[in-house]
């Protein structure tokens, strides 16, 4: 169940239990404070119905934020050729010494580097938005896991090179694609699991500000 359906389920339910308590209970009261127990009644189910609209408003402003999003990914004919240069790296033979050069601060203006850059900046500011809860996760999740927990693990030579410099680089990024990871609960194998965990601890001491900055 969505959280819209979850949500809704709450708020029928809340709107038919809370008059036929509030009424019950202000028959049991003094009939001299019927009024006011009307009126506290009155303006408990204004505000219920304040902080229902206020959420069905968040939460539309969110699934248009989502598909917008969508399908900006869908018609950006720059990302859709980045990625056709991303998976030509991934499926080499030397992926992982290609990334490291790459990464290499005179390297900045390789192609290669720039179409690396473009899809992860595209899925980092995602990250963020997801963070901030102006993308819908769930619905992202289900379209997107696969493709971003593959970039995570396959283009981490290069983002690990890259935090070097800035160890926030690519944060929010690293940290979704691993909680869709644990999420998805599907490792290809028992050293792909040890390198998440790994992964794990490193992000928790960037959001601690622990880690070295040379670690790797």
């Amino acid at each position: 169940m969505s959280k819209r359906d979850s949500m809704k389920s709450i708020f029928i339910l809340w709107f038919i239990v809370a008059p036929v308590a509030g009424i019950y209970f202000i028959s049991k009261m003094d009939p001299k404070l019927f009024p006011s127990g009307a009126v506290l009644l009155s303006a408990l189910l204004g505000l219920s119905a304040a902080l229902a609209g206020m959420f069905y408003q968040r939460q539309t402003a969110k699934e248009k934020n989502t598909l917008d999003f969508q399908q900006k990914l869908k018609d950006d004919k720059d990302y859709l050729a980045h990625v056709v240069v991303l998976g030509g790296i991934i499926h080499s033979l030397e992926r992982k010494q290609t990334l490291l050069e790459l990464a290499k601060p005179e390297n900045s203006n390789d192609s290669r580097v720039m179409s690396i850059r473009y899809v992860l900046n595209t899925w980092e500011q995602a990250a963020n938005a997801i963070r901030h809860k102006l993308y819908d996760e769930e619905f992202l999740y289900s379209s997107h896991k696969s493709s971003v927990i593959d970039l995570s693990l396959h283009l981490r030579p290069f983002i690990r090179a890259r935090q070097k410099k800035n160890i926030s680089l690519y944060s929010d990024f690293s940290l979704l694609a691993l909680r869709w990871t644990i999420k998805r609960d599907s490792f290809e194998s028992q050293q792909t699991k040890k390198e998440l965990k790994r992964i794990f601890r490193q992000l928790d001491k960037v959001k601690s500000g622990k880690i070295n900055p040379t670690q790797k």
